[in-house]
């Protein structure tokens, strides 16, 4: 390999230099490893230059860049940047075709899945090869002196912290460090004992225009991970081409630990689909085999698709997309857009089932992909100049989006261990509106509380105000339109939405999320982020904000009993609480008359709702709804309205003591004794099961169900539906 100076630059104190580099046999890829986060370096391709970004989702302390894959294999390169110090991984790959010529490369009933002799891995690499810092590797613990013994970063100290707070989501069952002849593996082979969740990524490599077999892509991705990254192997278990060819990835076999989230690789499967869907779509091919792989791994581990999990605390579905799990745009803009599609489309078995992908106007998204990681340079054919810097200050302010967090998150490490659940998430940029995007369907159409949509429940919040201002982590779709930061506000009878000089709704706004999370910024409290969708209504004059979401969705942010109750109690409080919106969620039955919602979010209307704040402070509460999801009591066939309090001065009130005429299933809550609760005062109504008879109870070694029998007597315990 020989270089050769065309131009070197001293601006504002950098040496700025512009290389053309000669490869004695032609190369198919190239990364770049960078000295430090600052440094910048462009690479001129044949759509333009590209600035190589570096890649922090796998190892928040790897230098090395993104790959970048050429349409055909080159000999000479160009390169534009601060150059000294740099590192150059070139890749040339095989061009052998794969052994079989048909994958999936249309949907088949069961599509073929490549194993890795057939695509042509490369073993040699899980042996030999240079070592850098892994995804996988312990975290360094203080030295005893106050300081780190490696270099910090936000993503670590949150790893710490996750590690502490849940040692048994990082176990795992076995690890090989050599294979059977003995020889030592360069990444060691861990085995997690239960695989929870099924996690959607994008190579981020974009497809169109790039015409060689997708094999060679593949065997370039492998290399990039096991050699450039220094791991030994690649750190998805699949991956699946715009053809429907489906590649067996990382070696190991069955519950193999893999590298594709980093800090969240032990119970999980990572399936990439190449392409960068920041900026092309998928394709019905490989829409069609990422379902049928999905469900073809939930049957092998069984993972129930229609129950969520608990992993680091969180209230997770079980397919879900990379950046449910951390910081970041994976699996990029469309394939994140319907993943939700898709994870219907595996649960109704309906895998040739295309997904309908969201409208937008190319130019607004190419203006906004600016501040984007995967940003693609489009002015920097031009002579280095001020605009050249002024483009890459924006770039280093995007890597560096997390830092405005970095010093409250150190400040705090040391006082709570708590810091991972309490954190809010950043708040990323908001996808331009205007001519981005189009309206999709009538402003005005929307569910009522005699009529939930899929079993949703809807509560009333207790916001206050003329207006309200909302901020989603993912692009919220806002009655047709799509934003991240939207201001509700009045307009006589009607709700209006607006987003910069933009009117996306008016009169009954909903916004839509998806998977992401919304916070309500102008709610000054901690508990003001939630699932599903916020709708704005105007109600007797007032702006009323709505939270519509799954039941199971909503009993995990309940906050009727903390983590400092017994596991016991919280089941028994999960199934009554449960019981109680459930019987609201009845047609024929209605706590707030002629109002378009279920109930409220304080306890003293209807029951205690915190949001998603409160999930994540109480891991072992989620872990209750968990263990009891879709669970009610029931007599006669009927969901019983499973009243509860706090205490008694030893003996519970009926409803007809209580003042409540025609309760139903009244002979179900007769007076009855609780000496758990002797010596205490009349905390709450008096009526159905009590707090603290739940406590003693479960003190004394009672499960759930004993304590939900002796509260709701000639009852049974059984499935919603």
């Amino acid at each position: 390999m020989r270089k050769t100076l065309l131009l070197t630059l001293l601006i504002s104190g950098s040496v700025l230099s512009q290389k053309t580099i000669t490869f004695d046999e032609p190369i198919d890829a190239l990364s770049v490893r960078l000295p430090h986060d600052d440094t910048s370096v462009m690479i001129e391709t044949s759509v333009g230059w590209h600035q190589f970004i570096i890649e922090k989702e796998f190892d928040p302390l790897l230098m090395e860049s993104d790959l970048v894959m050429f349409p055909n294999p080159v000999e000479k390169i160009v390169l534009r940047g601060q150059l000294d110090a740099i590192e150059l991984h070139p890749i040339t790959v095989s061009k052998e075709p794969a052994k079989y010529q048909i994958a999936a490369t249309q949907y088949y009933r069961s599509p073929r899945i490549l194993h890795r002799n057939d695509w042509g891995a490369n073993n040699e690499f899980l042996f030999r090869g240079p070592e850098v810092t892994r995804s996988d590797a312990p975290v360094v613990r203080s030295n005893g002196n106050g300081s780190s013994s490696s270099t910090s970063s936000v993503r670590k100290d949150d790893c710490e912290m996750k590690q502490v707070n849940f040692p048994n989501d990082f176990k795992t069952s076995t690890t090989q460090t050599h294979d059977s002849s003995g020889k030592a593996y360069r990444w060691a082979k861990r085995y997690s004992p239960k695989v929870k969740l099924l996690v959607v990524h994008h190579t981020a490599q974009k497809i169109a225009g790039d015409n060689r077999p997708p094999v060679e892509r593949m065997r370039a991705l492998y290399e990039y991970h096991a050699n450039s990254r220094g791991w030994g192997d690649i750190g998805y278990h699949y991956i699946v081409d715009e053809q429907g060819g489906i590649y067996e990835g990382r070696s190991g076999g069955k519950n193999v630990v893999g590298g594709h989230v980093y800090c969240g690789n032990v119970g999980t499967v990572g399936v990439a689909l190449m392409g960068n869907f920041e900026e092309e779509k998928p394709t019905l091919q490989q829409i069609q085999s990422l379902q049928w792989l999905l469900d073809h791994l939930a049957d092998s581990y069984g993972i129930h698709l229609n129950r969520n999990v608990s992993f680091h605390g969180k209230n997770a579905k079980t397919i879900l997309r990379h950046k449910d799990l951390i910081s970041t745009e994976c699996p990029g803009f469309y394939m994140s857009a319907v993943t939700t599609q898709v994870r219907s489309n595996v649960i109704a078995g309906n895998f040739t089932k295309g997904v309908t992908f969201p409208r937008i106007a190319r130019k607004g998204y190419e203006d906004q992909s600016q501040k984007r990681l995967s940003t693609r340079l489009q002015n920097a054919g031009q002579q280095l100049s001020r605009r050249f810097y002024r483009t890459k200050r924006q770039i280093r302010t995007a890597e560096r989006k997390d830092n405005p967090r970095l010093a409250f998150y150190r400040d705090q490490l040391a006082v709570s261990t708590n810091l991972q659940r309490k954190r809010s998430p950043a708040v990323r940029p908001m996808r331009p509106t205007g001519t981005l995007y189009r309206p999709a369907r009538n402003s005005q159409q929307v569910t009522t509380n005699n009529s939930p949509r899929n079993g949703h429940i809807r509560i009333r919040l207790s916001y206050t105000g003329n207006n309200a201002e909302l901020t989603s982590d993912s692009i919220a779709d806002i009655n047709g339109n799509r934003a991240k930061i939207v201001r509700f506000g009045k307009d006589g009878n009607q709700c209006v939405a607006v987003s910069g000089a933009e009117t996306l709704g008016t009169g009954i706004v909903r916004m839509d999320p998806s998977d992401g999370v919304i916070t309500v910024r102008s709610w000054k409290t901690k508990w003001n982020r939630f699932r599903g969708v916020i709708e704005c209504r105007i109600i007797d004059g007032q702006l009323v904000l709505i939270n519509e979401l799954p039941l199971e969705t909503y009993m995990a942010g309940l906050s009727e009993q903390p983590d400092t109750e017994p596991r016991e109690k919280q089941k028994a409080f999960a199934v009554a609480a449960r019981s109680y919106a459930a019987h609201y969620m009845e047609p024929a039955n209605t706590k707030f008359p002629g109002k378009p919602y279920h109930g409220s979010d304080t306890g003293k209307s209807f029951q205690s709702f915190s949001g998603v704040a409160y999930e994540e402070d109480n891991p072992k509460w989620l872990q209750s709804v968990l263990d009891t999801a879709d669970r009610v009591i029931k007599k006669d066939g009927t969901i019983v309205k499973a009243a509860y309090f706090s205490s008694d001065n030893g003996r519970t009130r009926s409803p007809a003591q209580n003042g409540w005429k025609n309760f139903p299933h009244a002979e179900v809550f007769a007076s009855k004794p609780d000496p758990w609760c002797k010596g205490m005062v009349l905390h709450g109504h008096g009526v159905g099961m009590s707090g603290c008879g739940a406590e003693g109870q479960a003190r004394q070694g009672k499960k759930y169900a004993e304590i939900l029998k002796y509260y709701y007597p000639g009852t049974r315990i059984t499935t919603r539906n």
